[in-house]
C-alpha cells in the first residue's frame, strides 16, 4: 500500500466511524472499480457504474472532518460510493492524478501556449468563458458555484457517453414505472433487508461466511434493479419467454458494463430468487423462470 501524500489525508476508521456496518460492508464491490480518479488539493474525486448510472463521487477533508458528494440518490449523506471512494485512495493513492502535476506543466508553458491552450479549451467547454467573468456565458444562480467538479464532469462527458447511455436504459424504464406513484426509497429499503434475510436464509443452510459474504457482494448491485422492476409490475405482466429473454439480455449487458462474471450473477441470482420464492417473497411462478435460468 502506497503511502498518501498531499494535503488530503483519510483512514480506514474515519471512514467505518462515519456510516454503519452494513453500509460500509455494501461498500466493498465498488473499491478499486473507480474510473478518472482525481486528486484536488483537500479532496478526491472519481466514478463508478452503479445500479442505476454512473456515479459521479467526491470526498473532501475539511477541518479533519469528511464531506461526501454523490450523484446517486442519497447525496450529501455518506453512502456505499463515498465510502468505496475513500478506500480506494487509501490502498491505491498512487493511482489519482494529482493536479499539482498538472501545475509543474503548465509552468513550463509559454504565455502564448498557455493562451492558445485557454482558447481551445473555450471553444470546447464553453462554461470557462462564465470563470473568466465572460458575460453572458454563466447562469446567475451558478456564479457562485460553479466549482471543479463541474468542468472536470465536462472534460470526460465525451468519453463515457456511451457508457452512461447504456445504464440509461435501465433508469429510463424504471421511471416509467416510478411515475405510477411508487416509492423510491421504500423499495431500496426493502432491498437491503431482503438481503438482510438472505443472508439468514444462507446461515441457516450451513453456507460458509467467506460464501455468504460473496454471494452479498455480487447481488448488491442488482437486487434493487429486479425489486424495482418487479415492483412496478413489468416481471409480472410477462410471459415465461418474455421473462427468460429480459433475463438473460440484461445479465450479458450487465456483464458487458460491470466486468463481472455471468456465471458467478447467475449462480447467486439463482438462489436468491430459491429464497424469495421459498420464503413467499414471490410468487413461483414469477420466480422459477428466472431460477431456471439462472440454473441452465
Amino acid at each position: 500500500m502506497t503511502e498518501q501524500s498531499g494535503p488530503f489525508h483519510v483512514t480506514e476508521t474515519q471512514l467505518a466511524q462515519a456510516v454503519d456496518e452494513k453500509t460500509f460492508h455494501r461498500a466493498q464491490p465498488y473499491v478499486r472499480e473507480f474510473t478518472h480518479r482525481l486528486l484536488s488539493g483537500r479532496a478526491i474525486t472519481g466514478r463508478v457504474a452503479g445500479p442505476h448510472g454512473v456515479y459521479t463521487v467526491s470526498l473532501a477533508s475539511e477541518d479533519a472532518n469528511l464531506k461526501p458528494s454523490c450523484s446517486c440518490r442519497t447525496d450529501g449523506e455518506f453512502c456505499r460510493h463515498a465510502i468505496a471512494l475513500g478506500l480506494t485512495y487509501i490502498e491505491e493513492p498512487e493511482t489519482f492524478y494529482d493536479l499539482r502535476t498538472l501545475t509543474a506543466r503548465l509552468e513550463q508553458y509559454h504565455q502564448s501556449e498557455l493562451i492558445a491552450l485557454i482558447l481551445q479549451m473555450a471553444a470546447c467547454y464553453p462554461q470557462i468563458l462564465g470563470m473568466l467573468g465572460v458575460e453572458g456565458f454563466q447562469d446567475e444562480e451558478e456564479e457562485d458555484d460553479l466549482d471543479d467538479d463541474e468542468l472536470y464532469d465536462d472534460d470526460f462527458e465525451d468519453e463515457d457517453e456511451e457508457f452512461e447511455d447504456e445504464e440509461d436504459e435501465f433508469e429510463d424504464e424504471d421511471e416509467e414505472g416510478l411515475a405510477e406513484g411508487v416509492d423510491v426509497e421504500a423499495i431500496y429499503e426493502e432491498a437491503d433487508i431482503l438481503l438482510d434475510e438472505f443472508q439468514d436464509y444462507l446461515k441457516d443452510r450451513g453456507i460458509a461466511r467467506e460464501e455468504r459474504v460473496r454471494y452479498d457482494e455480487t447481488l448488491q448491485s442488482f437486487v434493487d434493479d429486479y425489486l424495482a422492476a418487479y415492483e412496478v409490475g413489468k416481471l409480472s405482466e410477462m410471459s415465461l419467454d418474455e421473462i427468460d429473454t429480459y433475463l438473460r439480455d440484461y445479465l450479458l449487458d450487465r456483464e458487458r458494463i460491470t466486468k463481472r462474471k455471468l456465471a458467478d450473477t447467475k449462480q447467486a441470482l439463482g438462489l436468491f430468487y430459491t429464497f424469495l420464492s421459498e420464503c413467499g417473497h414471490m410468487p413461483p411462478e414469477i420466480a422459477n423462470p428466472i431460477i431456471q435460468y439462472c440454473q441452465s
